[in-house]
């Protein structure tokens, strides 16, 4: 997975994967690496419903 912009280091885009020793990040640009603790499955954001309004005609 990716995210874009999120590099503590120089805000460049980082990679999320998982070797033997479990999950890590790392940034495309600068190569900074962290492990990660724990990983959870993240649901894909989606745009945000507009409110209905009932009219009555």
């Amino acid at each position: 997975m990716l995210r874009f912009k999120s590099c503590p280091r120089c805000k460049g885009d980082v990679l999320i994967d998982k070797d033997v020793y479990g999950w890590y990040e790392q940034c495309l640009q600068c190569g900074y690496q962290r492990d990660l603790k724990n990983m959870t499955k993240v649901k894909p954001q989606s745009a945000p419903e507009t409110e209905k309004v009932n009219r009555a005609e």
